[in-house]
């Protein structure tokens, strides 16, 4: 075996042209596979950093609007006592905190309040400390807290420091218990988790019974599964549970399930689809590769038929021979996997500085030993694959009849297998760019939808407030009613307002209403809205139209009477042909509770994201709903860094503890919110036309080496007189043959790719209202559109050289760059190009002292030559044989 892995070194080093194109035709294949696969095992294959992870499961409620839905308080203790799957489980509720050395500036954070067995489910210990357990700090008193390994060397320095210190949390002294490592946090953006005091996490609305609350639904839950009880079980017992909460708590609970999804999943299951489409189109790219280097081989091993030949005569069996040849191969796989290695580390560099924001576990993506072994057992698995059919071919030859032949014949099989090859490169690419039409396509028309919003000028900030030190919602009330006073103050602001949720920020707040004189009808028939707690400014700093009515004011206020404002879509489905305005709704069956009524209509917003239609939206004065947290929202004609400084410093000066998120123009919040669909659109757009160079190759090599095999007779033809459309329309056709084959199975895996599948593109294409399939047949037709005009010029270079008698392997009329050019045709004189005027070599006689000559060795010069008129032969010095077609 050794001595075939040498031998196959010596054949592929002495055809360095050949070695070169497959190794870089294979690298492009594989590092591209790397690249991709490194961004799928460290999203979705690398396992969360938890003990046991599969027995981790996100608890929600559900109804038949919302599927993933928060809990309650009193709910979630219902749970708690009565299931018998879960070994524990844990609430959480996310939120924005500054935190601070006693003596030192405060860092603005993302944090979660957790209950005591939080850590205890995840079965994650600290680096530094402790965490939190049940047993220790189920009563606590004292307030504690944890911190991520980035936050305490934030704050501190040293991580090992931070243990037993007190830092400030929104003004309130908490004490550290310990530190975790990096990446073992959930969720995973999280720097800070606040033991809280009470065995559910602090309600964000005034409660006279926190403890027993149910209709307020505003925390996650997270649980671990038993030992043996599996899944399936453990659904089973939650969907129980549900039944008995529903029949002590009709009222509020009906209708209402219990449903656990696996943490991993909940985590990556948006983004699964698309990492599984992009390796899928990779991995047609590779085999697109592989049919090209197969190509080759097929080619070189026509050339290499009387070498088999001689050595099948002396006694090597067809096994023999077929392991020779497949040794070559997997040297060339080797060699391109080792160089696709490179080529993927510098791709995954590029492709994690291109992700967007919002794809999970992104600082975990990196070229490790996995991807490195997955890449090598790629190279491998290539070369067996493109090296089968040349080697079964080439070992087919018979001996006696390949010694005997003197000309430069191919078979039949051989040929329509390089022909196979290229209408599967050609199929596979119009899938490709199908693909990557479709979505560009469905890209142009998301950023041209229209989000209700007007974006420019318009800054937004978030605003956490310290619970412990406005712990009702009239002193958060009165604390928005400073923030808006002294901003609108500031002559820079020309419209200032605060509202939550934030635009595309998603359902924060949803559920069901009544509305006055409908018939009492189930919870579960009841509207259904998404809703939000805004100031009267909101609407016109962030451009949201006024339709109809008036919006909040002075008269708005916690004593008033109870007000609202609804979307136009709300207004048109629960209102349909009536006027909305001074009607009445209210969220609460209790018939004493007062109604609220309806004093304005403003413009739909795309609050779930472009993708989606507008919502029912419905907003609430946040005088009346309070919220301890809120975003900013100031429209200004200075620049966004100006607007900035003045921002953070009036709330500084309002409270220094006010912890303010990351501050963001609202065009920032729209480009982030097509971020992943232009992510996705350009890595799928390369891929497609790296598909595309290598099937335009793939024909062009074909059509060239059956030139190549037909110089004779072309030569022939022309002497008899042949024009040169005579010469190039039969092997044009014949790429044009090739092309429309592969088109029409490439429309028809376009369409199976298109519509069908569990990663369907129609799955997770972005569909701004109603994307219909017709546009993913526009983008298929776009596609072969593309796809066929570069058959004629690809198969029309080896015609240009064949009607010429100079067929070339390579089409330097289409490299682009004139430095390439003249590197090739220096390098290889034989496919010059770069020669005045292009000279035809035609036949000439002996006055032509002038005339392009071709030497023996194939070079090309002008000079005298003899000629044996009698023959009508000319023969060129220094060559003693024929060295063109007579006349």
């Amino acid at each position: 075996m050794f001595s075939d892995f040498r031998y196959a070194t010596r054949a592929l080093t002495r055809n360095p042209g050949f070695t070169a194109i497959a190794i870089v035709t294979l690298a492009l294949g594989i590092g591209a596979n790397t690249a991709i696969f490194s961004v799928v095992n460290g999203v979705l294959l690398r396992p969360l950093p938890y003990g046991d992870p599969d027995r981790l499961v996100q608890v929600w409620t559900s109804t038949t609007d919302e599927s993933r839905s928060n809990h309650s308080a009193g709910d979630f203790l219902d749970l708690q006592r009565e299931n018998q799957s879960l070994t524990a489980i844990a609430g959480y509720r996310a939120g924005a905190f500054s935190v601070a050395r006693a003596e030192g500036a405060g860092v603005h954070v993302e944090g979660v309040y957790v209950t005591a067995d939080f850590f205890d489910v995840l079965s994650v210990g600290a680096m530094h400390g402790r965490t939190f357990t049940r047993a220790a700090d189920a009563t606590a008193g004292e307030r504690l807290v944890v911190l991520s390994h980035e936050t305490a060397r934030r704050l501190f320095g040293d991580e090992a420091r931070a243990v037993g210190e007190r830092v400030r949390l929104n003004g309130e002294p908490h004490a550290v218990t310990g530190v975790l490592p990096s990446r073992a946090g959930w969720p995973e953006s999280t720097r800070i988790w606040i033991l809280s005091d009470k065995p559910v996490p602090p309600s964000p609305v005034d409660s006279a019974e926190p403890l027993t609350e149910r209709e307020i639904r505003y925390f996650e839950a997270i649980g671990r599964l038993k030992p043996g009880i599996t899944f399936e079980q453990a659904q089973q017992d939650l969907h129980r549970v549900a039944s008995v909460i529903q029949q002590h708590h009709p009222s509020t609970s009906a209708g209402r399930d219990i449903r656990i999804l696996p943490l991993h999943e909940t985590l990556v299951g948006d983004v699964r689809p698309a990492l599984m489409v992009l390796q899928a189109a990779v991995g047609l790219v590779l085999l697109i590769a592989c049919a090209n280097v197969s190509s080759l081989l097929i080619a070189r091993a026509t050339g290499r038929r009387r070498e088999l030949a001689i050595r099948a005569a002396l006694g090597a069996n067809r096994r023999r021979l077929i392991r020779q040849l497949l040794t070559e191969s997997l040297v060339l796989g080797i060699a391109g996997g080792l160089t696709g290695l490179l080529v993927g580390a510098w791709l995954t560099v590029l492709l994690v500085r291109l992700l967007p924001d919002g794809v999970p576990r992104a600082d975990g993506i990196t070229l490790d030993r996995v991807v490195a072994f997955a890449t090598l057992s790629v190279a491998l698995a290539t070369g067996v694959l493109f090296g089968v059919m040349p080697a079964l071919q080439a070992s087919r030859a018979n001996a006696s009849t390949a010694l005997k032949q003197s000309g430069e014949r191919t078979s039949a099989a051989r040929t329509r297998g390089r022909a196979a090859l290229v209408v599967a490169e050609i199929a596979l690419t119009l899938v490709l760019l199908a693909g990557a039409g479709l979505l560009v396509n469905s890209f142009i028309r998301l950023q041209r939808v229209e989000s209700g919003l007007r974006a420019e000028n318009v800054t937004l900030i978030g605003l956490a407030i310290p619970q412990t030190r406005y712990p009702t919602g009239a002193a958060q009330t009165a604390l928005y009613d400073r923030v808006l006073a002294s901003l609108l103050a500031r002559p820079e602001f020309q419209a200032v307002g605060v509202g939550f949720p934030g635009p595309l920020r998603g359902s924060n707040a949803s559920g069901v209403f009544l509305i006055e004189g409908r018939t009492s009808m189930s919870r579960d028939d009841r509207p259904f809205t998404h809703f939000g707690s805004v100031s009267g400014g909101y609407f016109s700093a962030m451009g949201i139209p006024l339709v109809a009515g008036r919006i909040f004011d002075g008269r708005d206020i916690a004593t008033g009477p109870g007000v609202v404002i609804v979307s136009a879509g709300l207004a048109r489905k629960y209102w349909p042909g009536e006027n909305a305005l001074g009607k009445h709704l209210r969220f609460e069956d209790d018939p004493n509770s007062p109604w609220m009524t309806v004093v304005g209509i403003v413009g739909d917003v795309r609050q779930l994201g472009l993708q989606e239609a507008p919502p029912p939206l419905l907003y609430f004065p946040y005088q009346q709903f309070p919220l301890p947290f809120t975003n900013v929202a100031v429209r200004s004609g200075l620049a966004d860094e100006p607007v900035a400084t003045l921002l953070r410093s009036e709330l500084a000066r309002i409270d220094a503890d006010l912890s303010s998120g990351k501050l963001s123009t609202l065009q920032n919040v729209l480009d982030r919110s097509v971020d992943e669909p232009r992510f996705r659109t350009f890595v799928l757009g390369a891929f497609a036309l790296m598909a595309l160079v290598l099937a335009a190759v793939g024909v062009y090599g074909l059509i060239s080496y059956s030139v190549t095999q037909r110089t004779r007779e072309i030569g022939i033809r022309i002497a008899l007189g042949a024009r040169p459309r005579q010469i190039v329309l039969p092997v044009l056709r014949e790429g044009l043959v090739l092309a429309g084959v592969g088109t029409a199975i490439g429309l028809a895996g376009g369409v199976a790719a298109a519509g069908a599948g569990p990663f369907s593109l129609r799955r997770w294409r972005d569909r701004p209202g109603d994307v219909r399939i017709r546009r993913a047949r526009a983008a298929r037709y776009r596609s072969a559109r593309q796809l066929l005009p570069v058959t004629p010029r690809v198969a029309c270079e080896p015609n240009r050289c064949a009607a010429t008698n100079d067929p070339c392997p390579f089409p330097l009329s289409l490299v682009p760059c004139p430095f390439l050019r003249s590197f090739y045709a220096e390098r290889f004189p034989l496919r010059d190009s770069s020669l005045p005027a292009r000279p035809r070599l035609q036949p000439h006689r002996a006055r032509d002292a002038g005339a392009w000559h071709r030497r023996d060795d194939g070079h090309l010069q002008r000079g005298q030559c003899r000629a044996d008129q009698a023959a009508a032969v000319c023969r060129c010095r220094p060559a003693g044989r024929v060295a063109s077609v007579a006349a």
